[in-house]
C-alpha cells in the first residue's frame, strides 16, 4: 500500500544534492501529498520547550484563557472547542471539532504585517512570547526553504518563483489542544477531533504529538493511512493554493483525526492514543501574499487571488460562537 514517503533535506541544505531532494519532493506532493521531512535543522530542545509552553497554556483555567480569547476565527488569541468544524469546509454539516485552538500570526517576525489584526500575548506561562517568536522564525524558514525546492521540484529556472510571493503574509501558527475524554465528554456522532479537509494555503509545517499516530491521510484511492511518526521530524502537506498554482500537478489530500472511543480504551486503536490522552498539534499554516494572483503553471484553470479564496474557506468552517 502507498504510504507517506520520508525526504530528508540535509543534501538540498549543503547543496550536495538539491536535484535529488527536489525529485523525491515532486513524488511525494504528487502522489500522497503529504511527507515527513527530517534534516530541517530547527532545535529539537525549541520545539520540546514551545510544546511545554502550549501545554501548560491549555492546562490554564478557563477564564485565564478567556483573557485571551479570539473575536473570531480567523484573528488571534484562543478558540474555545465549538468556533471550528472542518467538515463543513467540504459542506459535510459535523458537530464542532473536539479541539481548542490558540493562533498567533507570523507578523511577530520582521518584514511581515499584521494583515488580521495584531497578536493577543497571554500573561502565563512565563518565557511563552519569546520562545513562540523564535519557534515562528524556524518554522517560517522551513517553509521557504521549501517553497525553493517546490520551485526546482517543478522544473522552474527561478527558484524564488513561490517564494517571493510568500515574504509580508500574516501565517499562521494554531496549535491545537484535543482534549481528552475526561474533559469533552464523549464524542457525539459524526464528530471528530478534526473533521475531513484540505489546507487552504500553500505548504503546512506541522510537528505532532510525538509518539502518536492520530492523523490520517487519504490516498488518491479514497483508502485511509495513518501518516508515520518520526522522531525530529516535521509533517509537511500541500495546501489548496499550491494545488491551483501547480496547474494541479500536486495534490491537497484530505487528512482527519478521528474521535477517540471511550468505549475501547487502547484497543484496536490504530493512532495509538487512548480516549482519556490528550494531544497537541503544532500547525503553521502558509499561504501567499494576500494580493497574489496565483497563475496556474500548467492548463487552463483561471487565476484565483489569494486573499479573496483564504478568506472564503475560513467563513465555510466557522461556527456560531459559543457563550
Amino acid at each position: 500500500m502507498q504510504q507517506v514517503p520520508l525526504v530528508d533535506l540535509t543534501t538540498w541544505l549543503d547543496s550536495t544534492d538539491r536535484d535529488g531532494v527536489a525529485a523525491l519532493v515532486d513524488t511525494a506532493l504528487s502522489s500522497v501529498g503529504f511527507f515527513i521531512l527530517v534534516g530541517h535543522g530547527v532545535d529539537p530542545t525549541l520545539v520540546a520547550e514551545t510544546r511545554r509552553l502550549y501545554d501548560e497554556f491549555f492546562h490554564l483555567p478557563t477564564e485565564a484563557k478567556a483573557a485571551v480569547r479570539m473575536p473570531r476565527l480567523g484573528l488571534a488569541g484562543w478558540a474555545p472547542m465549538g468556533m471550528e468544524a472542518n467538515g463543513y469546509s467540504f459542506g459535510q454539516e459535523t458537530p464542532p471539532d473536539m479541539k481548542e485552538s490558540y493562533r498567533l500570526g507570523a507578523h511577530a517576525l520582521p518584514g511581515r504585517l499584521p494583515l488580521r489584526g495584531d497578536n493577543v500575548w497571554p500573561t502565563a506561562p512565563a518565557g511563552f512570547r519569546d520562545t513562540i517568536t523564535q519557534y515562528l522564525a524556524e518554522v517560517d524558514r522551513v517553509h521557504l526553504e521549501l517553497l525553493r525546492v517546490c520551485a526546482v521540484a517543478a522544473g522552474l529556472a527561478d527558484h524564488d518563483h513561490f517564494t517571493r510571493h510568500a515574504l509580508r503574509n500574516d501565517n499562521t501558527l494554531n496549535v491545537n489542544w484535543y482534549a481528552p475524554v475526561s474533559v469533552l465528554g464523549a464524542p457525539q456522532p459524526g464528530q471528530y477531533r478534526i473533521g475531513p479537509h484540505t489546507d487552504f494555503g500553500t505548504l503546512t509545517v506541522l510537528h505532532r504529538q510525538p509518539g502518536n499516530a492520530a492523523l490520517e491521510v487519504q490516498l488518491p484511492d479514497s483508502t485511509w493511512v495513518h501518516a508515520p511518526v518520526v522522531p525530529n521530524s516535521f509533517t509537511i502537506n500541500c495546501g489548496d493554493m499550491l494545488t491551483h498554482w501547480s496547474g494541479g500537478r500536486w495534490r491537497s489530500a484530505i487528512h482527519r483525526m478521528q474521535a477517540p472511543d471511550p468505549t475501547e480504551p487502547g484497543a484496536g486503536q490504530l493512532d495509538a492514543s487512548q480516549p482519556d490522552e490528550g494531544l497537541l498539534s503544532v500547525v503553521y499554516f502558509c499561504e501567499p501574499d494576500p494580493d497574489t494572483m496565483i497563475v496556474p503553471l500548467h492548463g487552463d484553470a483561471p487565476p484565483v487571488n489569494a486573499g479573496e479564496y483564504l478568506r472564503a474557506k475560513i467563513e465555510a468552517i466557522t461556527m456560531t460562537q459559543p457563550g
